[in-house]
């Protein structure tokens, strides 16, 4: 999707850009209504699969679940934008259950296999308020008006991907170094903790049943106290928190200044430079990556 400038109400859409990182880009983002004046804005990204076949259509499952949600979001906001985001997201599950209840490349559907399912973040202007709702890893930083920069993220995910850098650097001090073999090795990690979407105590994704609701974070601000709002997938995120490369308010600075677009090309520079991850351990060596910034209309 290519970026464009649009308006948030008292907000522009000062730049956006996905880029995958490897054949099939499973994040998106998008804005509604398209024209001057849009009132929602998200960033959606898919939850790599770890089945052993595919279960729906398409490039990928988890390519399918976000295109689906991609078609499906602006129909329910358009009719329901300003419902609370617990009704708005239960339409939005039903509707995708819908779908994929019709998709199912086996009669017998998932069959015991894992459904797909999506990190989200959903932006709306509410009068003179802005809700931001998450389910997953994607991630918000706010530009106050007094120039504090918060983040918004998830700290069940933040502790279970700092677990995973541990685990990571245990193998390396093994002499399990190759990416493939360390994903083999870090598979049943990986499926406990995909055991744990969507259930107390867990996190949540967005999924094609009501099961995420009880994950869902919803937040309201002023919206004439913020000057910008950086909405990421945690893929593009790993210029702060992976390669550390710039801490939150310089990822924010830069994004305005240089744009989306250039920030991934520094992004990908980054990972090219370190194709086995002997610098900065990883399990993905690149991940789909996705920006969306609003600003204030006046700035």
């Amino acid at each position: 999707m290519a970026a464009r400038r649009a308006r948030l109400s008292s907000f522009t859409l000062h730049s956006a850009a996905t880029a995958p990182g490897g054949k099939t880009n499973e994040d998106t983002y998008g804005v509604w209504p398209n024209g001057r004046a849009p009132r929602a804005a998200w960033v959606l990204d898919g939850v790599t699969g770890i089945n052993d076949r595919a279960l729906l259509p398409g490039p990928t499952d988890a390519a399918w679940f976000v295109a689906q949600a991609q078609e499906t979001l602006p129909a329910l906001l358009a009719a329901t934008n300003d419902r609370p985001a617990p009704d708005l997201i239960a339409q939005l599950s039903d509707a995708l259950g819908a779908r994929q209840d019709a998709a199912w490349l086996s009669p017998d559907g998932a069959a015991g296999h894992e459904t797909p399912a999506a990190s989200f973040v959903l932006c709306r202007q509410l009068g003179a308020t802005i809700e931001i709702a998450r389910l997953g890893d994607c991630l918000v930083l706010l530009e106050w008006m007094d120039g504090h920069i918060q983040l918004l993220d998830d700290p069940a995910l933040a502790a279970i991907e700092a677990d995973l850098r541990v685990r990571i650097l245990h193998l390396r001090a093994k002499g399990v170094a190759d990416p493939a073999a360390t994903l083999t090795a870090m598979m049943p990690v990986l499926r406990d903790i995909r055991r744990r979407r969507n259930v107390a105590g867990g996190y949540g994704v967005l999924t094609a049943d009501r099961s995420c609701l009880d994950l869902l974070q919803a937040d309201r601000f002023p919206a004439a106290e913020l000057r910008s709002i950086l909405l990421v997938s945690d893929g593009y995120y790993r210029l702060v928190d992976v390669y550390g490369a710039m801490p939150d308010a310089e990822l924010l600075r830069r994004t305005c200044e240089s744009g989306a677009e250039k920030m991934l090309a520094e992004l990908r520079a980054i990972e090219a430079a370190d194709p086995q991850g002997a610098l900065h351990p990883r399990l993905k060596m690149a991940d789909d990556a996705t920006a969306l910034l609003l600003r204030r209309v006046d700035d």
